[in-house]
């Protein structure tokens, strides 16, 4: 595991120019900082231009990392003692993904000196094209081919001075060519192109396209991944440049809408109000998917965050289903069973939270949603009977997603009947399924962490060093 790293800027106007270049709400400087923190980097020199700002913004809690810089035409050597593991070293003129860093940092150098992380060009436009001859590496400008470099390679530390390199102003591609003449290199090709040059606007469009289009999560479900998505994304792009945080998307616009749907819903009577509920709901659940969004493409994911939206999910579920049942209570006053029937399905949802928020705290998530994917990972085939397959297979009925979904076409059929039979036989079905499986699945995650390491993301002070 490599954790130390070097991002490098132009030199003159440029470098201070793409310094400051925004992308998808935050300076080139601040996202490369974070994306190489995310993919394990723990002390970074970056190369500025002289006279060039070096204010890096607050990092999030669970970034580590500690931040020098280095001036051309200044003949420093790096700020920090080698590890021996490697150095990373970043293009500043590009955008990457985490995840394509990840990566490259735990596959290491292996047998070479020098890694150059390689694909196809991704976007229009010149690119570093990348050859190995004989051994020997060389980079030039191109357009096209299939070895453009992406702006991110492994250096040993045997491999070449920095302060050679800032004293002479060398322009870099050039001084990775000499210094790897007779050393061991390696092309390696990135399974994915998560990266792109932003050398101009057209090029941080690119970028934000790029790092939007792997928001979405593994767990999200059909209606979120296929419908939700489609409006989310969109809005999310707009939200991003406004600074506005991820928090602020969910008290503004989250809540609102999902506490608006359910005092409508209290007024079946009128359609509009019904159908209006409707439609406040379905775009709360559209919003929701805002705020997650915004955290993972600025790299501002924390454990509160996920609590924070699983609390005010919660909490606009609570309110929904009680206003339904007072919408239900008016619409049929002489039917006193609607009113029980949902008095003990509200009791049912609340158990079931319980113990939800308990498999939670107990394995570290922030999301409820992974107790479904608890059940498939930690309980073993021959133990789930036929209400634990029950729950896999028709769980994701219970997700936000599909809920609001259904609720919303409801709500335009005015069949508010249908939903209210729907989300009590639901929960109740969901109750049982969480209360027969809540001890198998504490035993199951129990032995796999004894076996294996259980990811928990632990936050961590960040630790970060301006020197002028």
């Amino acid at each position: 595991m490599i954790r130390q790293g070097l991002l490098i800027f132009p030199d003159l106007q440029r470098g201070a120019d793409l310094m400051s270049r925004r992308v998808a709400g935050l300076s080139l400087l601040d996202r490369m900082v974070r994306t190489m923190a995310r993919a394990g980097v723990e002390q970074l020199a970056v190369v500025v231009p002289p006279g060039a700002p070096r204010q890096v913004g607050r990092l999030p809690r669970k970034l580590c990392v500690e931040v020098r810089f280095l001036e051309w035409g200044t003949p420093a050597p790096l700020p920090f003692p080698p590890l021996g593991e490697g150095l990373l070293v970043v293009m500043g003129g590009y955008v990457h993904h985490h995840a394509s860093l990840s990566e490259l940092v735990e596959e290491g150098l292996g047998e070479g000196e020098l890694v150059v992380q390689v694909s196809a060009p991704v976007q229009r436009g010149s690119f570093i094209q990348v050859h190995l001859r004989a051994g020997e590496v060389e980079f030039a400008a191109a357009e096209g081919g299939e070895s453009a470099s992406s702006g991110a390679l492994l250096c040993a530390f045997g491999l070449g001075a920095p302060e050679e390199l800032l004293r002479g102003r060398e322009e870099v591609w050039a001084w990775l060519s000499r210094s790897a003449r007779g050393r061991r290199v390696q092309l390696r090709r990135t399974s994915r192109s998560l990266w792109r040059r932003v050398e101009d606007r057209r090029g941080a469009r690119a970028a934000k396209n790029m790092l939007f289009s792997q928001v979405t999560k593994a767990t999200s479900g059909f209606i979120s991944r296929h419908l939700n998505a489609r409006i989310s994304i969109p809005t999310s792009k707009l939200l991003i440049e406004t600074g506005i945080s991820p928090h602020l998307v969910t008290v503004l616009l989250v809540l609102p809408a999902g506490l608006a749907s359910a005092y409508l819903v209290t007024r079946p009577e009128q359609y509009l109000w019904l159908a209006g509920a409707g439609v406040l709901w379905q775009l709360a659940a559209i919003l929701d998917r805002c705020d997650g969004e915004i955290a993972r493409v600025q790299l501002s994911e924390s454990k509160f965050g996920a609590w924070f939206d699983t609390l005010t999910d919660n909490l606009a579920y609570l309110c929904a289903y009680s206003g339904m049942l007072v919408g239900l209570r008016r619409v049929h006053p002489e039917a006193p069973y609607y009113l029980y029937l949902g008095i003990s399905a509200i009791a049912a949802l609340l158990l079931t939270l319980g113990i939800m928020y308990s498999y939670a705290l107990k394995t570290g998530s922030g999301s409820l949603q992974n107790y479904l994917v608890g059940l498939a990972r930690h309980v073993p085939e021959d133990q789930k009977g036929g209400f634990y397959r029950f729950t896999e297979r028709y769980g994701f009925l219970a997700k936000r997603d599909t809920f609001s979904f259904i609720f919303f076409i409801a709500a335009l059929a005015d069949a508010l009947e249908f939903m209210y039979w729907f989300a009590v036989v639901g929960i109740h079905l969901v109750a049982i399924g969480v209360l027969i499986s809540q001890q198998k699945m504490l035993q199951g995650y129990q032995r796999a962490e004894g076996q294996e390491t259980v990811p928990v993301a632990v936050p961590r002070t960040s630790s970060l060093e301006r020197r002028p």
